[in-house]
Order: C-alpha cells, then structure tokens, then sequence
C-alpha cells in the first residue's frame, strides 16, 4: 500500500464565497469546483472545500507560512475574513497570526 497524495478539507457553507475567499486572500488555483465539492491548490497542497449547511465555526488544524504576515492579515481582510488574533511571538522568531475565513474556519498565518 503507497499513500498517493495527502490533502486537508473545509467546511463550507456558501461554496463560491469561500472559493473566493481563498483565491482573493491567499492566491488559491481551482482545480476543480463544483456546488458541494470544489478542489483548490494553496502553495502546492491541495485544499478541499465541502459544502456543509450545518457546519460549526471553529479553529482547524491548517497553517499557512507566508512572506509578509501584515500583508497576509490585510488581504484576508479585504477578501472577506476576520483577524482573529495580533500577531504573537509563540516562541523565539515565531511570529503567527489566527485568521478566521468567511465560513467561520480560523486558521494560522505564520512569518517565514
């Protein structure tokens, strides 16, 4: 048995304003889109956005290290989300944000 590729999926309740959040904040490709499935390529990996009408906001488990954290915070923000937390040193060099997309997933921006 050979794992063939790994990806990490979303719960979405509006399918095109999440794709679009995410092609307008963190430069997302669609691979695939559909009404309940859409495919997305973040820096390589793949992200998946499930439509779930009963979806529960809260924080998961995806990180993105991007180049300029303010620039990143900024874009979220304009694309629709929310800043959930200032920028934080977590540990020596560090330097991470929690974002929040326009479904309610929060998730990390990370300072390279």
């Amino acid at each position: 048995m050979t794992v063939s590729e790994t990806f990490f999926s979303l719960e979405v309740t509006d399918m095109q304003r999440a794709t679009r959040f995410f092609v307008d904040a963190l430069g997302a490709t669609v691979i695939f889109e559909s009404a309940a499935w859409s495919s997305l390529r973040i820096a390589g990996v793949r992200v998946g956005l499930f439509l779930h009408q009963e979806h529960t906001a809260g924080h998961v488990g995806l990180h993105f290290v991007v180049s300029d954290l303010g620039a990143a915070r900024n874009a979220v923000e304009r694309a629709g989300g929310r800043i959930a937390t200032f920028a934080i040193e977590v540990a020596p060099g560090v330097v991470i944000a929690q974002v929040t997309d326009t479904e309610g997933n929060t998730f990390t921006l990370r300072q390279a």
